[in-house]
């Protein structure tokens, strides 16, 4: 077998994620399926063009989909939490897990204030709302791969790309093959009720080499493990997803691929504990859902000189959220609906051959809409308000590349321009929701350039060296209406903006046997885009500014190790050491984050050991996997505190976390194997406390102790 898995380890592993994922590819297929699989490279697209992974000079992990089909993954926001320097937080705000998610990568979060800090897309649909960073949890079945590229990408994916970009790549039809596959699980929560799920995906060719069709349906039950004076286990999320891809090729150059995904999810309540347990004090039902509908249209041509892609995608994103804030405010009971819309069309054009000069240039318009309706049942007036944003953005990026492959200098640059409207329907702090003044409008224009700069060197095949420089960004903030009515004059917040300066390299080792994939790195991340809070007559309310800049070094490193074709260790680590400059000041000038500091939701550390090891058992083959991953302690928020003199603020803390997984799966030699697991094996709670509720109650928890069995058929 020494052949076929030398070119495995030297192909297939070469990515970050390999490591840090605790099934992978190369562990989990049958030998048969080995030989055709590891001789081929992983390709990626991080680039907006196909490339080897090993070759392209950013900092990438790779989560393939076959191994995402065996694990027991229940979302795709799960897996990422396992790749190097990623951190994704639930969020207060409904859904498969209890929440949607904000992702930070190397210490870099929106801390709910701004749009998202790491751009997520599925498959071509932007994910990015015109002025939140959440974003919902998605089905990790039937996946090509994901990708997730650390830094930022601001010249090839825009104002949301701030320090990263994670794709959720789906699996495209089939022309040739019709494809059943399937899978099913049925599993156990500690002090909690079972889960069960079901999953499966048809491909189709309609017709021989032109026309195909792949459909994947899903649904999954997962069950609570919070209870409240109400009932036990409240928080079970029901969760439906169907998808369908459409892909035609009417002529050797024309590719026309058409998609549907929609997705529904609904929760009993949220994971909140007042004491960090398994018990909440609400009183009343917090169900919560989370919508959406993903539509796109792809065309590609291929020239002789050049490739066009068109991606024309449009979004419609629901969230509906009752909180029960009786504990605070005796009676009170919040209701939170929005729903954004984001119409987008991008255009990319893309050099084609092997000469010395290779290029990327394209175009982008983006047209989003947030509408919110909040308010709570005791309040005669609902707080009914619309964010506009309609962006345009032109991109490009040239490479040389000398001595013959060798060498490779590029440059790039994006210029964006973001045009932001918000207006008020009603002000729910008014009764009948007219505010004296009459109803709020605002209009402000975000325009921003950014550059990158590599250098790659190909010292030898499986080999990369790179040193870059590159620029991400935000795009502006508008202010709260209460803000906008007592301090007329208080600006919006500007752009803010990331430069990363890092060296790289990716490398196989030992006959391939071993990776090594490193990356160091310098943030400078300036007019950081913060919320305090002001003293108007209404009370303490947010206003939003550029607060002090953030800096600091760091590194990722990732190594995967096969020292017998049967056995893979893995080990990855991220560290950053982002702080603030100075010390960012609040109401009463009372310092909020001390020079220093971290900023909320920024872990200083992830990391995490993997072991893969395959047993021949007749004429099954065993598997067995065991996978660690660490994150440091992160601040949750910091909350103002009157109580004290001078009033200062308290900020509170989540303790570090280890997360242990294990799960042995026998195969048979085709169609069919199944796999037991037992996840979150040592019970961490993971206990993100809410500054500011003091009592505790809106402590977010992770899933407790679960172990189960899943079962895959393929036809």
């Amino acid at each position: 077998g020494m052949e076929f898995m030398r070119p495995i380890f030297g192909t297939a592993v070469t990515c970050l994620s390999v490591a840090a994922f605790s099934q992978t590819v190369g562990a989990q297929v049958s030998s048969d399926a080995l030989k055709t699989e590891g001789l081929e490279e992983i390709v990626v697209t991080a680039q907006k063009r196909e490339q080897n992974l090993q070759d392209v000079p950013i900092s990438i992990s790779v989560l393939g989909g076959d191994a995402l089909d065996k694990s027991s993954d229940r979302g795709v926001i799960e897996a990422v939490n396992r790749v190097p320097g990623v951190f994704a937080t639930v969020t207060s705000q409904g859904g498969r897990t209890g929440g949607n998610s904000a992702i930070a990568i190397r210490g870099v979060s929106a801390a709910t204030v701004g749009s998202n800090t790491v751009g997520y897309y599925l498959d071509s649909v932007p994910f990015g709302r015109a002025q939140s960073s959440f974003v919902p949890d998605s089905n990790p079945y039937d996946l090509d791969r994901v990708e997730v590229l650390r830094g930022p990408q601001g010249t090839l994916y825009g104002a949301s790309a701030l320090n990263g970009v994670v794709r959720v790549l789906t699996k495209n039809p089939d022309f040739q093959e019709f494809e059943l596959k399937s899978r099913a699980s049925l599993s156990n929560t500690d002090h909690g009720s079972e889960s069960y799920s079901g999953d499966a995906a048809f491909n189709i060719p309609l017709v021989q080499d032109q026309l195909a069709a792949r459909l994947v349906l899903g649904y999954q039950e997962l069950g609570g493990w919070i209870d409240k004076p109400t009932g036990a286990d409240v928080n079970d999320t029901e969760t439906s997803n169907a998808r369908l891809k459409l892909a035609a090729r009417p002529t050797d150059n024309l590719s026309i691929g058409l998609s549907g995904w929609i997705s529904r999810s609904d929760s009993g309540a949220p994971p909140f504990s007042h004491d960090g347990g398994r018990t909440s004090l609400a009183t009343v039902d917090e169900p919560s859902s989370t919508d959406f509908d993903s539509y796109s249209l792809d065309l590609g041509y291929d020239a002789s000189v050049v490739s066009i892609k068109s991606a024309t995608s449009y979004l419609d994103y629901q969230l509906d959220n009752i909180f029960d804030f009786s504990y605070v405010t005796p009676g009170a009971v919040q209701i939170i609906r929005s729903d954004s819309t984001v119409f987008t069309e991008e255009l990319v054009l893309n050099s084609v051959g092997e000469g010395s000069w290779r290029w990327t240039f394209g175009a982008m318009y983006r047209d989003a809409q947030d509408n919110y309706n909040g308010g709570n049942d005791q309040e005669p007036a609902r707080g009914i308000y619309h964010i506009e944003s309609k962006s345009t953005a032109v991109f490009g990026e040239l490479t040389r590349i000398f001595a013959d492959g060798q060498f490779e200098v590029t440059g790039g640059l994006r210029y964006f321009s973001d045009d932001v409207r918000k207006w008020e329907n009603s002000r729910s702090t008014f009764v009948g929701g007219i505010p004296p003044g009459g109803l709020l409008s605002f209009d402000d224009t975000f325009t921003k350039t950014t550059p990158r700069v590599v250098l790659t060197w190909h010292p030898a095949d499986n080999a990369t060296l790179y040193a870059s420089y590159s620029k991400g960004f935000r795009s502006g903030l508008a202010q709260e209406f209460e803000v906008l009515e007592a301090l007329p004059t208080t600006p919006s917040a500007k752009p803010d903006t990331l430069s990363n300066y890092e060296i790289g390299g990716k490398t196989s080792l030992l006959d391939g046997r071993l990776t090594v994939d490193a990356a160091i790195y310098y943030i400078d991340w300036q007019d950081v885009q913060q919320d305090s809070l002001v003293m108007i007559s209404s009370g303490p309310s947010p206003v939003y500014g550029n607060g002090e800049a953030l800096s600091g070094p760091g590194f990722d490193l990732a190594m995967m190790y096969a020292p017998i074709d049967s056995l893979t260790l893995g080990f990855n680590v991220g560290m950053n050491y982002l702080e603030y400059e100075e010390d960012l000041t609040g109401l009463a000038g009372a310092v909020t984050f001390p020079k220093g500091s971290r900023r909320t939701n920024s872990p200083k550390t992830t990391a995490g050991v993997s072991i893969n090891y395959t047993i021949p058992l007749g004429s099954y083959l065993g598997r067995l996997s065991a996978s660690g991953n660490y994150v440091s302690e992160q601040i949750t928020g910091a909350a103002f505190n009157t109580t004290t003199l001078p009033p200062s603020y308290v900020r509170s803390t989540a303790d570090a976390m280890t997360l242990a997984r294990v799960s042995f799966g026998i195969e048979a030699a085709e169609h069919w194997n199944a796999t037991l697991f037992l996840d979150n094996a040592t019970n961490e709670e993971g206990i993100q406390p809410d500054p500011n509720v003091p009592s505790g109650q809106t402590n977010v928890v992770i899933r407790p102790r679960t172990y189960g069995v899943q079962v895959e058929y393929r036809y």
